[in-house]
């Protein structure tokens, strides 16, 4: 009996928390090994993780390596659920393949089969091209949708500017619950207190962890006097949470020591 490790990836945050995508891949690899009589040791996983994205940024793919050159068992496959699974790039692909036989080890896909003949490997680079063509096409649609939100001044995503709530997914709008902490983060820098200093403050009183470069990136984001550029262009209205004559006079301030940690 073949021993085995299995390999799952789900490139977006909504899979991961979903789960549906690394489930299903689970079930098919598993379900594969029990229809060959082959031994599955360990399945490793990378989640919210781009089949594009270099290799140092896929841990879970970094540990399963690391796992088939230190292993005492006879490892002799690695599977995955379909080829894109582990690289979408052609290349990338190859290179996998090509670090794997240095581990005596093949590749396996549980729901398509390939000849290991040149017919096979032809048909393997024929499956990762239009993995790579379909990853292209994701990211000009994507662009692209992008691009018509942010014209018609629409949020077109990425991080929450803290003391902002996001609305009906398309606006941001003052929370609340938070913007007063923007604004007393304004009115204590004003007062010439430290970025450490700032944060400390914060967690104290609000009972909000906020790293003191969080802090200085609030204080410079010019997002709090209603000024939000998306797709390089694109400006999005947004309510100020301080006046433009407060930001730009904190951020000229001086005499503040920010490198040495306060008393």
């Amino acid at each position: 009996m073949k021993n085995a490790v299995g390999y799952i990836r789900v490139s977006s945050e909504k899979q991961v928390k979903e789960g549906g995508g690394l489930e299903i891949q689970k079930k098919a690899i598993i379900e594969f090994c029990e229809k060959n009589q082959i031994r599955l040791l360990e399945i490793f996983s990378d989640e919210g993780i781009s089949g594009a994205e270099d290799l140092e940024k896929r841990d879970g793919l970094g540990k399963c390596f690391s796992y088939l050159r230190k292993s005492k068992e006879d490892i002799e496959c690695i599977i995955v659920q379909k080829l894109d699974r582990l690289a979408r790039d052609t290349i990338l692909l190859g290179y996998l393949e090509f670090e794997l036989k240095k581990c005596k080890c093949e590749l396996l896909a549980a729901d398509q089969k390939f000849n290991d003949d040149p017919s096979g490997k032809l048909m393997k680079d024929i499956i990762s091209a239009f993995a790579a063509f379909e990853k292209n096409m994701i990211n000009i649609r994507t662009m692209s949708g992008k691009k018509n939100k942010a014209e018609k001044k629409l949020f077109t995503g990425g991080k929450i500017p803290f003391g902002y709530k996001l609305v009906n997914s398309d606006f941001l709008q003052i929370d609340e619950k938070t913007a007063h902490i923007v604004k007393c983060i304004f009115m204590l820098r004003g007062k010439k207190f430290s970025y450490r200093k700032i944060s400390r403050y914060v967690e104290n009183v609000f009972c909000i962890s906020l790293h003191f470069t969080s802090i200085k990136y609030i204080l410079s984001n010019k997002v709090y006097i209603g000024e939000l550029t998306q797709e390089k262009k694109y400006r999005i209205p947004v309510s100020p949470l301080v006046s433009r004559e407060e930001f730009y006079r904190i951020n000229s301030l001086a005499d503040i020591n920010d490198d040495e940690e306060d008393e």
